[in-house]
Parts: C-alpha cells; sequence; structure tokens
C-alpha cells in the first residue's frame, strides 16, 4: 500500500481499497467543516452584527422619541433606553429571521464553491489511485475509463454529503453513489502483479536484443 501520486508505481487491492477509505474520510471532513463554517459561523457571525445595528437603531429612534416628548422635563436616559430596548424585541424578532436567511444566502454560493474544489480533489487523487491499480491489474483499454467515472462519482458524492443534507436531497441522490462503486468496485477484483510482470517481460526483451 501507498499514498504515492507517481502513476508507474503499483498498487494493490488492499492498497485501493484502504487509500479510497482514507480519502473519503479526509475529504468528507473537509467538506463538512468548510460548509459548516459557510453555511453557519459566517452568516451566523454577520446576521448577529446586523440584529446589533437594527437593535441600536431602533433604540436611538425610539429615545430620540421619548427625549422630544419630555419637552424639557426631567429626563431619566438609562430608563428610556431600558424602555426602547424592551419595546424593539417584538420588532427586532421580526427581522431577526430575514437577516439570517439574507445572510445565509449571501455565503450559500461561497458555501458550494468549497464543496466543488473537495470533489475535485477528491476525484483526483482517487483517479491517480484508480489508474495505479489498473496498471498492477493489467487493465488496459477505454474500459478504464468508467472506473474513473465511478471514481468521480464517488468522490463527488462525499463531497456534497453535507449540502445533501442540509436539504434533504441525501436519499434522492444515494442511487449515485451505488452506480459509482458499482463500476468502480471490479478494480477491487482485478489481479495483482501485472504491472511488475509487464514491466520484467520488457527488460527480458531489451536484453535479447542487446545479445
Amino acid at each position: 500500500m501507498s499514498f504515492s501520486l507517481d502513476l508507474t508505481k503499483p498498487l494493490g487491492r488492499l492498497g485501493l481499497a484502504i487509500n479510497t477509505l482514507v480519502l473519503g474520510v479526509v475529504f468528507y471532513g473537509i467538506s463538512v467543516g468548510s460548509y459548516y463554517y459557510m453555511s453557519h459561523t459566517l452568516p451566523e457571525a454577520g446576521a448577529h452584527a446586523k440584529e446589533a445595528a437594527v437593535k441600536a437603531a431602533l433604540v436611538e429612534k425610539a429615545v430620540a422619541k421619548a427625549k422630544t416628548s419630555a419637552k424639557g422635563k426631567a429626563f431619566d436616559e438609562k430608563a428610556a433606553v431600558a424602555a426602547a430596548e424592551a419595546a424593539a424585541e417584538p420588532e427586532l424578532k421580526k427581522q431577526a429571521e430575514a437577516i439570517h436567511h439574507h445572510a445565509v444566502e449571501g455565503w450559500a454560493p461561497f458555501a458550494v464553491f468549497l464543496l466543488i474544489l473537495s470533489a475535485v480533489f477528491f476525484s483526483g487523487f482517487l483517479s491517480v489511485y484508480v489508474q495505479r491499480r489498473a496498471n498492477d491489474g493489467g487493465l488496459k483499454g477505454l474500459w478504464i475509463f468508467q472506473n474513473h467515472l465511478g471514481a468521480w462519482a464517488l468522490a463527488g458524492f462525499v463531497a456534497f454529503i453535507p449540502l445533501l443534507q442540509a436539504k434533504g436531497l441525501l436519499g434522492a441522490w444515494l442511487p449515485i453513489f451505488f452506480m459509482g462503486l458499482m463500476v468502480f468496485l471490479p478494480l477491487l477484483f482485478a489481479g495483482e502483479g501485472h504491472h511488475d510482470h509487464d514491466h520484467d517481460h520488457g527488460d527480458g526483451h531489451d536484453h535479447g536484443h542487446t545479445h
């Protein structure tokens, strides 16, 4: 087993299985972390700042109105601020949902972009291991392309799990995972050592020419 990206190095069945599992865990973690950061952490921080600004504006407006109504009488500003804050709560709650929604929508494209990057890198690394396994198994021709397609389907599905779960679409897209698995599995049943055998055969052929 080897995590090398050198296509000339063979990769056995167990190596492919372990590499795929490790990559899946790593990139699933990256996708979950990046999606949560872009869909929760950043939007909530922005929403809280916006809510604070809205609350301050409402309180300031209410205090100014109360001060005007006092018309030179004794004015307790602390009491007026406390009353204004309490009065602003219902209006703030009405606006809070819209503020949060706009904040999430604003960061949504960036969240999807990070998931796309995760899928691309996962697919790229997995394709290298697929090709190494195909070389070791003696698989040649255009049939290898379907194995790569299966790897890309698996990688894309795993990378987008956080988004699919958030949208309630995980079950609907699950067939993509199984379809990718079906065209990926033949690599795990292909023989081993063909790469070394072909290499040795080539060396023997060259050696014959030297004589």
